[in-house]
């Protein structure tokens, strides 16, 4: 992330009320999501969910990325049922100079805007940073760029999969062909990256009035994740390979082992203590050889061969509670029913569109109590009151409406 210093300003802004009294941390905040899809709506996520108000900045006639996507439940984009809970929506069309003023009303009152734009639109719209900053100098605004300006692929559009190729990532995969990773480590590295960007800039903002432009790239939020490899190859000079890297196929006590019947085993035993207790219990002689070079391949077949006697389950039962570090490989649906996920409060429900319920993940960082039933916004739901309290008289909203330059609720 790289940091560009806003204006100056003596003024130091107080907290902005939020929707709510939750007592959560970010309560007072508020930010303006004007990313659409992935990246910014992970971050926005996140920061809702700690107690900011989040304004969902869309489209009046709801063509939102975010609420089409598919998959769909019961004609709802899935994308939507989770990420946009608990937002407000701020429907204004940014392609016309009515739209416009009315997002930088809004804007004026912000603490940061989260922007997903690629370089140069926003400020080719008269929305971007320096344009919002000298409404509101304390403004903190994060953009999200693929590549990150600077370099030569700054203007070149690329997705996850282009990120985690460039730094990386994907030569990491073992066994077995490099292909597209399970999860997408810029797209969600990057949000979470984003996420801490603003909350430090609002941080700065407040305390000194003065705000600024952070950027935080998806490519740089690949590179995050591969820290340890990159130090690695930067201070040997040689390259790193699977094969040779201890968390990904080194060692055969750090391995994925197939059982009877097709389930597959996670074994970590990485550290000597539970590693002895993990051979004392499936019977397994090592041989003394944990960490020998040369060795690994015939202790991973010993280790295979005596793991695919049983099922997954029944090796679970197995070792029960022991320190051994053994974890069944769990399917997508069983991960979501399983019983220490459910126990913590990993499923959160929202009110579907359709006056039904629907079963999402519920955002990882526990704050506070959560709500039984999460709202979503509706398209526009929030905009009349944000141009109200942004100063916009009555009159001025009931034009921009009949317009189409934006969606109000009455």
């Amino acid at each position: 992330m790289s940091a560009v210093p806003g204006p100056v300003s003596s003024s130091v802004p107080g907290p902005v009320s939020a929707a709510g009294g939750s007592g959560k941390p970010l309560e007072g905040v508020r930010i303006l999501d004007l990313s659409w899809i992935g990246v910014g709506c992970i971050a926005t996520w996140l920061l809702a969910d700690l107690g900011a108000e989040v304004i969902k900045v869309e489209p009046p006639d709801g063509s939102d990325n975010l609420r089409t996507l598919a998959p769909h439940v019961r004609g709802v984009g899935i994308n939507h049922l989770v990420f946009d809970r608990h937002k407000r929506s701020l429907a204004v069309n940014l392609r016309t100079e009515e739209g416009r003023e009315a997002y930088r009303a809004v804007a004026k009152t912000a603490d940061a805007v989260i922007e997903g734009m690629r370089t140069g639109v926003a400020d080719r719209l008269g929305i971007g940073y320096p344009a919002l900053s000298e409404l509101n100098p304390a403004l903190t605004y994060v953009t999200l760029p693929g590549y990150g300006a600077g370099g030569p692929l700054s203007a070149v559009a690329g997705h996850d999969l282009n990120f985690d190729a460039l730094a990386g990532v994907l030569s990491m995969t073992y066994p077995g062909p490099i292909g597209p990773p399970p999860v997408q480590a810029g797209d969600y590295f990057g949000a979470t990256l984003a996420a801490l960007a603003v909350v430090s800039g609002i941080l700065r903002g407040r305390s000194t009035g003065q705000g600024g432009m952070i950027e935080s790239s998806l490519f740089d939020g690949a590179m995050f994740a591969m820290a340890i490899p990159h130090a690695r190859a930067l201070t040997t000079g040689e390259d790193v390979v699977p094969e040779r890297y201890v968390l990904v196929g080194e060692f055969a006590c750090y391995s994925v082992y197939e059982c009877a019947g097709g389930g597959h085993l996670a074994v970590g035993a990485l550290e000597p203590h539970f590693w002895k207790r993990f051979c004392e219990l499936a019977g397994i002689d090592d041989g003394g050889h944990q960490y020998t070079p040369g060795k690994q391949d015939g202790l991973r077949a010993t280790v295979g061969a005596v793991l695919r006697t049983r099922t997954r389950d029944e090796w679970v039962a197995h070792f029960g509670t022991e320190d051994v570090c053994v974890s069944p490989v769990l399917s997508v649906a069983e991960a979501v029913r399983g019983e220490h996920f459910t126990a913590r409060g990993g499923v959160a429900t929202v009110r579907h569109p359709d006056g039904g319920t629907a079963e999402v993940p519920a955002a990882p960082l526990k704050v506070g109590k959560a709500v039984d039933v999460a709202e979503l916004p509706a398209v526009g739901q929030g905009t009349r009151e944000l141009l109200r309290d942004a100063g916009m008289t009555t009159e001025r909203i009931d034009e921009l409406a009949a317009t189409g330059n934006v969606k109000a609720d009455p």
